[in-house]
């Protein structure tokens, strides 16, 4: 084939590859993130495939690495040793769903990059893969303006923040690249990225962003020619200087707490929950300084580290998987070489950059190399945004694929020359590669390939989709068949963790899913999630998450073997067991105490897990949960006053949501209303009617509370549901409301 075949070929699947964003199938698990990396890895696997023909049949094509290039290369090295030397090799090699962040996905970005080098190598080419980028970006914007969801086709605000950065700037460089007046037509995508990125409203991007322009400015007004625009450039610096100055000397104004400008400074609950992962970051880095705790496995650092304070600013998002921050993430988990590495990919890139201005006398102007000069300015503005940006956040799919663009452009910026020198020997051919032995070794690689991506591409694929069926279906009621797709989906793929997490935790939270089986096929259930969980376990034996699901699983045990003693007892033992495994992998982290509690509970000790929660509480005595479970407890031990006073802070605390089912908060609104704190009850009687909305004596209790309460209005509002849901209290309802009149 000839060498054009093969460049264009090559081109084209890289820019296909670029459309991927737009990818979401509801079929499969982490839909945004699976449907988009498993289509690219196979699309790289077999433009790999031709890549390594091209180079092999036309030498000339081979791309010569720089310095840029072995710093990316020994990343990548770095990373697949911490696989081998970390805690989880699992999720350091596969990642997981959620992030398909593993070394084995990242290696296909590098394909890619090597790929972009080698094809790449005109300047209308590099135009058509910008244009391409910033087209795909502005689909993601409009789908994201005019769609159902702000966040577009990528998932999450975050990602498309960091991914219109990049395309805002590669749009910038198109239009200073284009000398006609067709370049004001880039004016409309711009606009409209950015019109999505302020719908994003993402702090650490609008950061970025802000400091990636102040840069471009700055240097423009140092390296201009023309005095008359160093001025004006140097002006709008100092103006922008200034008038940042002054809006941030105002946090405390009522205005400005009122506005998004909050969420810009330390204030940000998120940014107080970064901080605090941060300093466990660092002082846990002493123990793995140089490969770290494996790529992927910042969670184990985090858990280690988790400080209680926590709470106070966030009672959901408690498990950080990423550090959120890529240079304390990268450190963390690939130690020093890691970072070393990851940091000189782009020194050598800035130092290509500062050549490429020297060579052009440092001067931006209307001349071809001022242009040129204006160009590398607006990368250098790009890559201060990129690393601003990522100080809240770590890579992505999305932000991967950019990346590797500007890297490629820095590195053909840096060969220009020579490949107009290399441009008359293109089409010398291999002297032993000829058409007979290059059609065979193609359909040779073709069919390896295939069964390559077969196997660790398409089988995690079907994998995701079986999960997702298998947990419809159980969800719809078809419980049998549901566990059946589980069966035959889990089938030993790197990638497994996830589906088997997502069986795991629907099971432990419905035991009904178990207890509707006939016996046996109860018992061969139970069997197969306890296995699954030990599967998982076995990945990384010190993981509070799994540990905590491993105990969940055999509380779930003790009690669907409720009526059959010596395995209810087994079960508890084994849940105690591996709540304190879990309590000892994270001490901090409040929510384990309460299943160890619980296990005790089901052991029949109920002041050992009352003191249990007692020392939770004390953890942190702002988290209102632990008060939730301490009243309950204190109830089964008739201590009535200290019941009262922890469902007091419970309530008061704004976690009613955390007091269990229908059962449990009638029992808490009861006991309210003994204590005639009408007001209090009236909290929990509202969250039993989300609850058991169905329910007329739920909506008569409400009316009554209200009525205690003075509020006849909606006293009268409750009643009529009532009413609404029983007919029959029409009358005494009536003459309740007539009497009061």
């Amino acid at each position: 084939m000839s060498s054009k075949f093969y460049l264009r070929l090559l081109q084209i699947g890289v820019i296909v590859s670029l459309f991927f964003v737009l990818l979401v199938s509801p079929k499969v698990l982490f839909p945004f993130i699976v449907s988009k990396q498993i289509p690219f890895n196979i699309l790289m696997e077999f433009l790999l495939v031709f890549w390594l023909l091209f180079i092999w049949r036309y030498p000339a094509y081979r791309p010569k690495l720089n310095l840029m290039v072995y710093s990316l290369i020994a990343y990548l090295a770095v990373i697949l040793i911490s696989t081998f030397t970390g805690v989880d090799f699992n999720l350091s090699f596969w990642g997981d769903a959620e992030r398909m962040l593993g070394f084995f996905h990242i290696f296909h970005f590098l394909i890619f990059f090597i790929i972009i080098i080698t094809v790449f190598r005109e300047e209308k080419e590099w135009r058509a893969l910008f244009l391409s980028s910033v087209a795909a970006a502005t689909i993601i914007s409009l789908i994201g303006l005019f769609g159902a969801n702000s966040y577009s086709r990528i998932g999450n605000t975050a990602y498309v923040s960091g991914y219109l950065i990049f395309n805002l700037f590669f749009a910038a460089l198109l239009f200073f690249k284009t000398r006609s007046n067709w370049r004001y037509v880039y004016l409309v995508p711009i606009l409209i990225m950015l019109l999505e990125f302020e719908n994003m409203r993402t702090s650490g991007a609008i950061i970025g962003l802000a400091g990636g322009v102040f840069l471009v400015l700055l240097l423009i007004g140092i390296l201009h020619v023309q005095k008359k625009k160093r001025i004006f450039f140097l002006s709008l610096v100092g103006l922008a200087v200034i008038t940042l100055v002054f809006i941030f000397s105002q946090q405390e104004a009522a205005w400005f707490q009122n506005s998004f400008l909050k969420n810009l400074t330390p204030q940000k609950a998120t940014f107080q929950t970064r901080l605090l992962s941060w300093r466990g970051a660092w002082r846990e880095f002493g123990n793995h300084p140089f490969l770290g705790t494996g790529f992927g496995n910042y969670a184990i650092i985090f858990d280690k580290q988790f400080d209680p304070v926590f709470f106070n600013y966030d009672w959901v998002q408690v498990y950080f998987d990423r550090a959120h921050n890529n240079l304390i993430d990268i450190a963390s988990t690939t130690g020093l070489a890691g970072l070393f590495a990851y940091l000189s990919v782009f020194v050598f890139a800035l130092i290509y950059l500062y050549k490429r201005l020297k060579k052009n006398n440092y001067r931006i102007n209307s001349e071809p190399s001022g242009r040129r000069n204006l160009e590398v300015v607006i990368i250098l503005g790009l890559l201060a945004a990129y690393f601003i940006q990522n100080l809240a956040i770590f890579d992505s799919f999305v932000t991967y694929i950019s990346l590797m663009i500007i890297l490629g452009y820095i590195y053909w910026l840096n060969r220009e020359d020579e490949l107009i020198l290399e441009k008359d020997n293109l089409n010398v051919t291999s002297s032993w590669l000829n058409r007979t032995r290059e059609g065979w070794i193609l359909a040779i690689l073709l069919l390896i390939t295939f069964l390559f991506t077969s196997q660790y591409n398409l089988k995690p694929w079907n994998m995701f989709k079986g999960v997702i069926r298998g947990y419809t279906d159980i969800l719809s009621g078809q419980i049998e068949n549901g566990l059946e797709i589980f069966h035959t989906s889990l089938t030993g793929t790197g990638l497994d963790r996830d589906g088997r997490s997502m069986l795991i935790n629907l099971v432990s939270a419905n035991h009904v899913i178990l207890t509707s089986l006939e016996p046996e096929r109860m018992d061969q259930e139970y069997d197969f999630i306890f296995n699954l969980t030990k599967e998982n376990l076995q990945y990384n034996p010190q993981d509070n998450l799994l540990l905590l699901q491993m105990s969940q699983v055999c509380d779930l045990g003790s009690r669907i073997y409720a009526s059959d003693e010596e395995k209810k007892i087994h079960y508890a033992n084994l849940s105690l067991e591996f709540a304190e495994k879990a309590i000892e992998s994270s001490p901090g982290r409040i929510p384990v105490y309460f299943s160890k509690a619980q296990s005790l509970l089901s052991l029949g000790k109920l002041e050992e897990a009352t003191k249990v929660t007692e020392e939770a509480a004390a953890l942190n005595p702002n988290y209102p949960h632990s008060y939730c479970r301490l009243g309950q407890l204190y109830g089964l031990e008739k201590r009535q006053d200290e019941a009262y006073e922890a469902y007091k802070k419970c309530i008061d605390g704004g976690a009613v949501d955390h007091l269990g089912n229908a059962e449990s908060l009638l029992t808490v609104a009861s006991f309210f209303v003994e204590k005639e704190d009408f007001e209090r009850a009236l909290v929990v009687v509202l969250k039993l009617t989300e609850v058991l909305p169905k329910n007329a004596d739920i909506w008569l209790n409400l009316a009554y509370l209200y009525s205690e309460l003075g509020d006849n209005i909606k006293s009268y509002e409750a009643a009529m549901k009532a009413v609404e849901i029983n007919p029959a209290l029409k009358p005494q309802i009536e003459a309740a409301f007539s009497d009061s009149q």
